[in-house]
């Protein structure tokens, strides 16, 4: 076609026309070419009839040229095979790793209105019961470099802007997103992903957000019930319905009470005192040094928290509960700690733990301490509420944190605020220097 341009510019310089050209001198893939040009560009065909602008049809010919690079996919428009093709809004990062391989992985999870919200869907696999389906698009692996120039690859996930907004407002929540995110990408590509990750302070890898070409599909629309019992819950919430007794959906137990409110963190030593709820907690440091500069250090946060069998229950596994205790106990008898184990007790040395209770619905006719316990211990915190006279049922339902390795109560402080119904129980992550001396079985030794 190029050779076809220049015999066109010569015989039009010349003014030679068509009467000194002889197709014959073009090669054979070119003769068809010029058959055809002459019969779908009348301008062309005017040219080499000796007539018409040569500066003009040049500049027409360039536009054309450009207008076909141009041409691609329109953005937000649904074709024919229920497609639509977007340009989603960065969000933020995964980082892990390749198991296999050891190549870096990057997973950018952004966003766009075309993908559903969660929903609930009956599962085939469950015998019927309801599931929390959130719908999420994949897309293909992309080849790139990180700030060390070393490859890696990244891969861009599309979830509802609904599911990346509060991933950013709840650090739980974000949690359970991120292990859906390395199971999608595990399942669909056949990798398998390391599941320690880290967070890098970025929106998205890569110099510019892919395109993505999502199926509009919105079967979360089909059918709306209006009933309160029926919305579909975020990840990381109950989606089961339970039964009469035990603990139910939202911390609530078998006759409906619901546990209190509460928030944990972790201070430096001389940090002040703040209010864990009104807190806006930055995106989990990367290392145990970023976490260092924090004064504060949301209790969702911690290493630990970041290695859990969500795979495990994606995939299936064919160890039961002894199986994996047992698992656990050899593991630790080779003298290795489990995954994420050591970076949290770094991250935790010299910090204090404080968790906060917040508890309005206390009769305001009954002194607040005679209406809950607290029990503290190495390993958890327990906060009951007894039946008062009189009352149906108590304030709430009992609430037991876990602490992430063993702590020292023997130094734990609790403080009631009558002005916000807040119960504050502060306690060191780690025996201090001065309580060494004493052995810790009889510190813990009921007499």
């Amino acid at each position: 076609m190029d050779e076809l341009y220049r015999v066109g510019e010569k015989f039009a310089q010349d003014g030679a026309g068509l009467s000194g050209f002889d197709p014959s001198m073009l090669g054979a893939a070119d003769q068809a070419a010029f058959a055809k040009a002459m019969g779908d560009d009348p301008a062309l065909a005017e040219l080499l009839g000796g007539g018409g602008d040569i500066e003009q049809y040049l500049q027409s010919y360039e536009q054309m040229l450009a207008q076909g690079i141009q041409t691609g996919p329109q953005l937000n428009v649904v074709d024919a095979e229920g497609g639509i093709t977007v340009r989603p809004e960065p969000g933020f990062v995964i980082k892990t790793r390749d198991v296999t391989s050891g190549m870096k992985i990057f997973i950018n999870v952004v966003s766009n209105g075309n993908i559903e919200r969660p929903h609930m869907k009956s599962l085939e696999e469950l015998q019927g019961e309801e599931g929390c389906r959130v719908p999420m698009s994949v897309g293909t692996p992309v080849e790139d470099f990180d700030k060390k120039s070393e490859p890696c690859v990244t891969y861009d996930i599309v979830a509802n802007p609904e599911i990346v907004e509060e991933s950013q407002k709840q650090p739980s929540f974000r949690e359970n997103l991120v292990s859906l995110c390395l199971a999608a990408v595990s399942q669909k590509y056949k990798i398998e992903l390391d599941p320690r990750y880290k967070l890098p302070k970025m929106k998205y890898k890569g110099a510019s957000v892919q395109l993505q070409r999502i199926r509009k599909s919105r079967q979360s629309d089909i059918e709306e019930v209006p009933s309160s019992n029926t919305a579909a819950p975020m990840p990381g919430e109950s989606a089961a319905r339970r039964a009469q007794s035990g603990t139910g959906a939202n911390g609530e137990s078998g006759d409906g009470v619901e546990q209190p409110e509460f928030c944990i963190f972790y201070s430096k030593a001389g940090a002040g005192s703040i209010d864990g709820f009104g807190q806006k907690w930055p995106l989990p440091p990367d290392t145990p040094q970023d976490a260092a500069e924090l004064d504060n250090l949301s209790g969702w946060d911690l290493p630990c928290y970041r290695v859990n069998a969500f795979q495990e229950k994606i995939r299936g596994t064919m160890m039961n509960k002894s199986q994996r205790e047992q698992k656990e106990a050899e593991h630790q008898e080779a003298g290795a700690a489990l995954p994420g184990v050591n970076e949290t007790r770094e991250v935790l040395a010299g910090r204090t733990c404080t968790v906060q209770v917040r508890m309005p619905k206390l009769d305001m006719q009954i002194p607040s301490l005679k209406q809950f316990g607290v029990e503290v211990s190495d390993e958890c915190l327990r906060v009951s509420f007894p039946l008062l006279p009189r009352a149906a049922r108590p304030a709430y339902a009992p609430l037991t944190l876990w602490w992430p390795q063993q702590f020292c109560s023997a130094q734990a402080t609790a403080h009631w605020e009558n002005q916000t119904d807040t119960l504050s129980v502060c306690l060191p992550t780690e025996v201090p220097d001065d309580e060494a001396e004493f052995d810790q079985g009889l510190l813990n030794a009921v007499f």
